[in-house]
């Protein structure tokens, strides 16, 4: 009996085998090329939304930051006021003196009644600013003061630097899911070529792309911090 019926039988087996391989590798890896895609645009779209929201974080901190050098400046302009208005009363004060000494009572009296009014305008506007002075260097609690301006300009700074460090770490997510869809899909496409044409040779770059898209989307799903050095899992 010939033997070479049984090798042929055996050879178009194996060969039948290997592209069911390559059939099963190609659906797999087409459909996470599908997945990968999907990833990378949902990332875009979350990137997106972060950098508008980072961006109205930082137009808040410069709000408050804004807010705070226009109050900064108010006490200046305040400390001023009533430095003048103490002195204007010191010298309503000293007046008051000269006049009580050297004046008949009658005048005397008519002098403390005008005194009495023009330190009752000076007390008021200076109550106020002492007032409003005494707010500004409440602490953080106190709505407007310095410190609470500060803080909250803080805040919204604290909060940008933050966003764009995701921004940062997202970019990188992007980046890698379109690198392994290029992979797959160049896999895939080697596979598909290799099915068709009954070529074993061009099965064997198509599995060896193919598997290195896999590995580096495995890692990107298992160990995110490996591959963007960020110790947070977006997925």
């Amino acid at each position: 009996m010939s033997t070479a019926p049984n090798s042929d039988i055996h050879a178009h087996v194996r060969l039948t085998k290997f592209f069911l391989v390559v059939s099963i590798f190609l659906i797999v890896i087409s459909i996470l090329a599908i997945y990968t895609t999907v990833a990378a645009t949902e990332y875009g779209a979350k990137k997106d939304d972060m950098q508008t929201a980072s961006l109205t974080h930082l137009l808040k901190s410069m709000d408050w930051l804004n807010d705070y050098e226009a109050q900064k400046i108010a006490e200046i302009v305040l400390q001023a006021q009533i430095d003048n208005l103490n002195i204007t009363l010191q010298h309503v004060n000293n007046n008051h003196t000269n006049n009580s000494n050297n004046t008949q009572m009658s005048i005397v009296n008519s002098s403390s009644s005008s005194a009495a009014a023009n330190k009752e305008s000076i007390y008021n506007p200076l109550a106020k600013y002492k007032s409003y002075i005494n707010m500004l260097y409440a602490d953080r609690l106190v709505e407007g003061s310095l410190a609470n301006l500060r803080y909250k300009a803080e805040v919204e700074n604290s909060t940008y630097e933050k966003a764009l460090i995701t921004i940062s770490e997202t970019s990188k997510f992007i980046t890698i899911y379109e690198l392994v869809t290029i992979l797959l899909i160049i896999g895939a496409g080697l596979c598909g070529i290799s099915e068709i044409a009954k070529n074993k040779v061009l099965a064997y770059p198509g599995f060896a792309v193919g598997a290195v898209g896999l590995a580096i989307l495995l890692l990107i799903t298992l160990e995110p911090s490996t591959m963007v050095g960020s110790q947070e899992m977006f997925h």
